[in-house]
């Protein structure tokens, strides 16, 4: 199976597209025709906003002075004293607010939603092992992907997309927060391509209005982006913009389901050992991603998994570009290097893989043993009401007899923490976050307040 590289996928808000369930309203545009199907978004847009960064240099003489004029730099003859030749800037220049006379980037239009988020789990389990894999083995699996996506590419050869790729082809510095993906529209034509479904790639053009999620990026930054990759990007870094056809929303399914496999089922192991029922595996990884959504599997655990998970990733990256930079035969110090990585990629293997077979059941070895241990009661008997609200009242406690024991938290995790069995827990209106409630081993009683 190719194990080529994968999309990058700068946060997650890059690898999922926008909110939504079937049965969602859908805007109409009309059929056939990008451009005015955009403009029929126009008030259904995402918010944009101006962002502070510094730009990738444009080529060109043409290039550097609409790029000058774009950030209000002062002109060369300026920002050189006379009789001084060019000089080292000190810092980058910035992304500033655009001149009046160039219009800032209008806001993207939505993407379709997110069809696999109305399915159930049964329904996640069919796509996948019957309709896409179809009992293939792991080896085939990969081609398997790509002529499920090549056949829903054929529905439609020309439609928007948002395009949206890692800030790092676009700007040298920039804050993350800020700006965790770069979007673009663009206008997308799907030719019959041979690769794996992984390394699709697909020809794009800005399409108008001139659209992005950040108000002033420069057009002829994108353009300049664009003509270095040739216009060609990873399909799977294009999201459909809604409101188009029908068709659209069968490609959006299929992008999903694809961008799914390669995130969370897919394994580089599995093709490299026998599995006599792939299948199986891949609905055990299905009902393992289940179980971490709904909750099942406890937040924290689940947290570990998927760390582990994106660290496994990282260090098979790692250890491939420190091979690939290795012009000749390698030294002794690199052959030791390189048996480094891969011993650690070797054990996070490993890791997954127990954690995989064992579901992250509490019976497993890595649930930790303090959160499967029982409180029990307190040494001298009582119980206590915990009190969650940010700031505690006398109106709150008025209806409480005169003896109970009290204990106020402006955390609801903390609250929980602190129970013992036989303790009350009552949380007054306010906003609360409680990963720990799923790790509860004590009887308790919790009350919602509403005076």
């Amino acid at each position: 199976m190719a194990s080529g590289p994968r999309p990058a996928a700068p946060d997650d808000s890059v690898r999922t597209t926008s909110p939504g369930r079937r049965g969602d309203k859908v805007v109409s545009a009309p059929t056939g025709d990008p451009a005015a199907a955009a403009g029929s978004l126009k008030r259904t847009a995402s918010p944009v906003r101006s962002v502070v960064a510094s730009p990738r240099p444009v080529k060109g003489r043409a290039g550097r002075e609409a790029a000058r004029r774009r950030l209000q730099l002062p002109p060369v003859s300026q920002a050189e004293g006379p009789g001084e030749g060019p000089r080292e800037e000190d810092e980058e220049p910035l992304l500033s607010e655009p001149e009046e006379d160039d219009a800032e980037a209008r806001p993207l239009p939505p993407v379709c939603g997110s069809p696999m988020r109305g399915m159930w789990r049964d329904e996640k389990v069919a796509l996948y092992c019957d309709e896409v894999l179809r009992g293939c083995n792991a080896e085939d699996a990969d081609d398997a992907m790509t002529k499920y996506l090549s056949e829903k590419l054929k529905l439609k050869d020309k439609w928007l997309g948002v395009w949206k790729t890692n800030p790092e082809l676009f700007f040298m510095k920039y804050e993350e927060a800020s700006i965790p993906f770069v979007g673009i529209l663009v206008e997308v034509t799907c030719k019959p391509c041979p690769s794996s479904s992984s390394c699709f790639n697909v020809t794009v053009s800005i399409a108008e209005p001139f659209s992005s999620n950040i108000a002033n990026i420069p057009r002829n930054l994108v353009n300049e982006i664009l003509e270095e990759l040739e216009h060609n990007v990873p399909l799977l870094e294009v999201y459909p913009v809604e409101g188009q056809d029908s068709d659209l929303h069968d490609i959006a399914l299929a992008l999903e389901v694809v961008r799914f496999f390669y995130d969370f089922l897919w394994r580089d192991w599995d093709d490299e050992e026998s599995c006599e029922n792939y299948a199986a595996l891949i609905e055990e990884r299905i009902n393992l991603w289940c179980d971490i959504q709904d909750g099942t599997i406890p937040g924290p655990i689940a947290q570990r998994f998927k760390k582990t998970l994106e660290k496994y990733k990282n260090k098979r990256v790692e250890l491939v570009e420190y091979q690939s930079n290795i012009k000749e035969d390698p030294s002794a110090a690199e052959a030791v290097e390189c048996w480094k990585k891969y011993y650690e990629i070797v054990m996070l293997c490993g890791l997954l893989k127990m954690w995989e077979d064992l579901r992250l059941r509490v019976h497993g070895p890595f649930f930790p043993r303090i959160l499967r241990r029982r409180k029990g009661k307190r040494d001298f008997g009582k119980t206590i009401t915990h009190i969650v609200a940010k700031v505690m009242t006398t109106d709150m406690v008025k209806d409480l007899s005169s003896d109970t024991l009290l204990q106020q938290h402006d955390d609801l995790d903390l609250a929980l923490d602190s129970c013992y069995s036989g303790d009350t827990v009552v949380i007054f209106p306010g906003e609360y976050q409680a990963v720990n409630l799923a790790l509860l081993t004590d009887d308790i009683i919790i009350k919602g307040c509403w005076c």
